[in-house]
């Protein structure tokens, strides 16, 4: 470039294009070793979802549902000693309990979702147990279904289970709309902090889906369970199940997805890295610049660009 500079006579923009192109390029490398990017937002068409589903595995759910053992064919079998006690096969056990019905329910549900969706698991009795964050590992959320069976036991904590799953989604603020199915029998009592964590659902614009397991919805003789019922109708959808059976839970669980399977704007912030353009740009100025001083701008070339004394 010194070269060039000290031998072209004329000092016009064209008889220094060489030296005017290598600033340029030097230029564009600086800037890209400063990795420039700017973030955008950008609107998308989406129907994915993120699901978190709540299990009560409390004692209560050990009760039998109106569904003969030998007319379905399990994909866990319930385990032996558990919980029936003087029962060394559960196979035996004329009827299937609650939580064996939800969880074969709940194979269905997981087996519908489509490829971008995510599912979260949760289990509470008097203590909660995050079985599976949110993830579209579907396989691995239906093995923890298989586990089900160890937690069934103690009381019906909905408001710890319901903090537990609302700090969660916290935790995986990815852009997907959420929903929260919780499915429990209610037989607990209602309690301030229920309340609370149903409004932090409302807050944060997620569906509320709740399946309540009852052998008699007529019966509101527990006047907590009717404010717990209420509450819950007033923040999403309430589903009751009051014989439960081989198909009303799995229908209802697919109701469900066919709500929440609607098209939604969403948008999505994007970084994007300006690096790359600018070294693009660098990359054909320095063969355009290559060209030039090999050619045109040559000193040993025979026009008379160049001052002859000087070269």
């Amino acid at each position: 470039m010194m070269l060039i500079s000290n031998t072209v006579p004329y000092k016009g923009l064209t008889d220094r294009l060489p030296v005017i192109l290598g600033g340029i390029i030097l230029m564009l490398l600086l800037i890209t070793l400063m990795e420039p990017s700017v973030v955008r937002t950008v609107t998308v068409d989406q129907k994915a979802r993120d699901f978190l589903v709540i299990v009560d595995t409390s004692r209560s759910m050990r009760h039998d549902a109106n569904v003969r053992r030998d007319t379905v064919e399990l994909k866990y079998a319930r385990r032996a000693g558990t919980f029936a006690s003087n029962v060394d096969d559960p196979s035996k056990l004329p009827l299937l309990a609650r939580y064996e019905l939800a969880r074969e329910s709940l194979l269905s549900f997981l087996a519908q979702r489509r490829a971008q969706d995510r599912v979260g698991m949760i289990y509470f009795n008097d203590n909660v147990f995050t079985m599976s964050a949110p993830t579209a590992n579907i396989d691995f959320v239906t093995e923890q279904l298989g586990a089900m069976d160890d937690y069934v036991n103690w009381g019906t904590d909905i408001a710890l289970a319901m903090q537990t799953g609302l700090n969660l989604l916290e935790r995986y603020p990815q852009q997907n709309k959420k929903a929260i199915i919780l499915l429990t029998d209610a037989e607990a009592a209602y309690t301030k902090e229920v309340e609370t964590q149903l409004a932090r659902v409302a807050s944060m614009d997620i569906s509320f889906y709740l399946l309540w397991i009852t052998t008699d919805e007529k019966d509101m003789s527990n006047e907590e369970i009717t404010k717990f019922l209420d509450y819950a109708r007033s923040v999403g959808t309430v589903i009751t199940l009051e014989s439960l059976d081989a198909k009303n839970m799995e229908d209802s669980l697919r109701d469900i997805g066919m709500l929440e399977d609607y098209s939604y704007k969403e948008a999505r912030r994007q970084k994007l890295n300006l690096a790359q353009p600018f070294l693009d740009v660098a990359r054909y100025l320095v063969l355009l610049w290559l060209l030039l001083v090999a050619t045109i701008f040559h000193p040993g070339n025979d026009r008379n660009l160049f001052k002859r004394g000087n070269i």
